[in-house]
This record gives C-alpha cells, structure tokens and sequence, in this order.
C-alpha cells in the first residue's frame, strides 16, 4: 500500500510519547537475560543472513524458555517463521496468538560466530543478552472490533475505506506489512490518533485524505493490515520519518503489550493491475 506520508518532529512530544511507552510497560514483570544462544544451519538455500534470523529467533525463543515461558513455545515457532515470510495466514486464522504468555522486550547481540560442526554442517551461532516480559494477565475477551469494508482484492489506485466499532473505549493503529515493506499506515502526519467510542461506527480515513492502493509489480501485491486496539494510548516510535519500520518492530511492540489491554485483527488485501 502506498499513500502519502508527511514527515513531522517535535522533540518533545516524542520525548512524552517513550514515557507513556514506558508506564505501559513497568506494569509488567520483567527479567533480564544474558547469555542466551541460538544457532541455525547454514544449508541449501539457506544464505549466511537468513542463517543469522533464524539463529536470533532461536536466542528468543531459549530466552522464553529461561524466563519460564517454556508452555505453548509451538506459538512463538509459527510467529517468527510467519515473520521470516511474511505470511500470517496460519498465525492470526488461529487462536495461537491468545496462547502467547510472554515476549522478548529488546536484546543486544553480544557475540555471533559461523563455524564449521563437521564436514557437512555449517552453523550460524548468535549470543544475546534479552529482557523478557511475563505476562501476569489474560485476554479480556470483553474487548472486541469489528473492521467492515475491507474487500479481498483491489485494483491499483483505488482507494481504502473502511468502518471500525468497538465494544470498549479505545486507541487503534494501523500497520501494514507486504513483501517488501512495513510501515505504520495509522496514525499519521494527517490523522492524530483519536480514541474510539464504544459501540460508535467510525469512518476511516477520519481526515480528508485518501489511502490509495497503488503497486508497482506487475503481479498481484499482497497486503497485510494489522489492527492494534489498545486500551490505553500505547504510542509506535520505531520507525522514520517516512514511517517506515520492521516486522520485529511491529510484533515486539505488539507483545509488549499486556494481553487484557489490547485486541489484534488482521485483515489480508490484494492489489492487481
């Protein structure tokens, strides 16, 4: 999805945004790691950089372990891998994602080393010092969204709209995720993150402004949107100036928050020439 994007800075603001961030996440148990391994193999198709997320997503996962996060670890398996390829499908069609009870909150890679372990194996090997967060709450499944107008497919440049109700009292943002990019669709440099009332229909976009789909591939382009109910005003600030991020940025925040604060929708479109 393309639309435009307007860059905007204000120290302070920003500066008040990692605090509220930051409230958020005191409320939760925290435990610090260090000397967390993870290893994959470097074989077949599988490159030396592919070798080294593979080897980092299996450093988080032994850091769940560490924390005492060992049930349900099949959950965060099929999330990373959903990352690596960017197909959630399986992931959020499932019940899954409610099964996560914990997430890695940031970690520091320490030491990485590629090393032969016999004639035919080559291995990728990565250490991390990791700060885990243990959720101490479950989802409120009082708390629900309903996204319609979404249609599966689209052609290029027509324009997204969409209406969302709430059952409580809320703050939604919008990512989107395709093939090549991710970036933070909602809130934006035209659009202030306002609260959404429950049981009250609300038109997006809220501002005079068009989300055109436009795509540059000659086949069809795949998006992925990712609605973030939270509850409280929880701000996204890992990304630039053109709003661009990461899928680890995304789903690191996305498990930073505590399951009973938030609700997460997923919604898949297509765009064709």
């Amino acid at each position: 999805m393309k639309w435009r994007r307007c860059r905007k800075s204000n120290n302070f603001f920003l500066c008040f945004l990692i605090l509220l961030s930051a409230n958020n996440l005191l409320a939760q148990k925290s435990i610090a790691l260090s000397g967390i391994n993870g290893a994959a193999f470097i074989a077949g198709d599988v490159s030396p950089n592919q070798a080294k997320a593979q080897a980092l997503n299996d450093a988080k996962i032994n850091a769940l372990k560490a924390a005492g996060i060992g049930e349900h670890i099949n959950s965060y398996e099929l999330l990373f891998t959903s990352q690596q390829k960017n197909d959630y499908s399986q992931f959020f069609s499932s019940d899954i994602q409610s099964e996560i009870q914990g997430a890695v909150q940031s970690y520091e890679i320490k030491n990485e080393k590629i090393y032969c372990k016999s004639e035919f194996e080559i291995i990728y090997e990565v250490t991390i010092d990791a700060t885990v967060i243990k959720y101490e709450t479950k989802p409120d499944i009082t708390f629900d969204a309903n996204i319609e107008g979404i249609k599966g497919t689209y052609n290029n440049d027509d324009k997204l709209t969409f209406t969302v109700k709430v059952t409580q009292a809320c703050y939604l943002t919008i990512f989107n995720i395709t093939d090549k990019e991710a970036f933070v669709m909602y809130p934006n440099a035209y659009e202030k993150q306002a609260m959404c009332k429950p049981l009250e229909s609300c038109n997006y976009p809220i501002a005079k402004i068009d989300y055109t789909l436009h795509t540059e591939l000659k086949q069809q382009e795949t998006n992925r949107l990712i609605f973030v109910f939270t509850k409280t005003l929880v701000p996204f600030i890992k990304m630039d100036k053109e709003q661009m991020t990461t899928n680890e940025n995304i789903f690191t925040w996305i498990y930073s928050i505590m399951p009973d604060q938030r609700k997460v929708e997923y919604l898949t479109l297509s765009i064709q020439k």
